[in-house]
């Protein structure tokens, strides 16, 4: 896991990337993130940045639920001064924060370092989809993208599957092998259950393997890029139908 200096420093990094959007691209439709421009994507996680930032403030009884509507943003090229200011107030209010400080967030009581985590992941893929908007994205960088990895299937996934029907029978009890290819130590394997997806690394035989970047292993998780883009070994169904029972986005 990724300590939490370095989620602060990935934070600042591509958080500044967001900051430093050319206003010739703020109108750019996001082919990402349907519906969106470049623009729209910024306001929202500016906003995401604020809604951290209460949660961080107000401390482990917050009350803060729903993320807060952005109705301050301005028009044009102003509002990347506006998202550098939200950004630079949530680097502020963590830097406040241990990592281990209790904390609360939409998932309950939490740490610091969950906030650190979050922020950190969030601003990472949202400024790969800002900057594959105008065809010049920069993968995740490879630590970071797997400790998102992890990320996802701790969080999000049982998240989503406990809103729904949850995983279809043939799927519960599969495994998926994820194969990092830019670094020794990249290998994960998730275990299907009905409303979880556990996590664990090391190498392992799965039922169905990715192999590929790391970035791109997690981008496919977040539904950025097609699984078709990883070597794809063992049942190509089963991480399909996992993506499409979890529809993270």
């Amino acid at each position: 896991m990724t300590a939490p200096n370095e989620w602060l420093a990935a934070l600042e990094r591509d958080g500044g990337a967001i900051a430093a959007t050319s206003p010739e691209h703020l109108d750019l439709d996001v082919p990402t993130c349907p519906g969106w421009t470049v623009r729209d994507l910024v306001v929202h996680l500016g906003g995401v940045h604020r809604w951290a930032a209460t949660f961080l403030a107000e401390g482990p009884d917050s009350t803060t639920r729903l993320a807060p509507i952005e109705d301050d943003a301005p028009s044009g090229a102003a509002v990347t001064a506006w998202y550098r200011d939200r950004l630079d107030g949530l680097l502020r209010e963590l830097r406040r924060h241990g990592a281990e400080e209790p904390a609360r967030a939409f998932n309950g009581r939490v740490t610091a370092a969950f906030w650190m985590r979050r922020q950190a992941l969030e601003t990472a893929v949202h400024r790969w989809d800002a900057e594959n908007a105008w065809d010049a994205a920069v993968p995740v960088e490879s630590v970071l993208a797997g400790d998102g990895i992890e990320e996802w299937a701790q969080v999000f996934a049982g998240r989503f599957l406990s809103r729904g029907p949850g995983l279809p029978d043939e799927l519960v009890g599969r495994t998926i092998h994820l194969h990092g290819t830019d670094r020794d130590d990249a290998e994960w394997t998730l275990a299907l259950d009905r409303q979880a997806v556990a996590v664990g690394r090391g190498h392992a035989k799965g039922d169905a393997a990715l192999r590929g970047a790391t970035s791109d292993l997690y981008l496919a998780l977040w539904r950025r890029v097609p699984v078709t883009r990883l070597e794809t070994f063992g049942d190509g169904t089963v991480v399909p139908r996992l993506l499409d029972a979890v529809q993270v986005t």
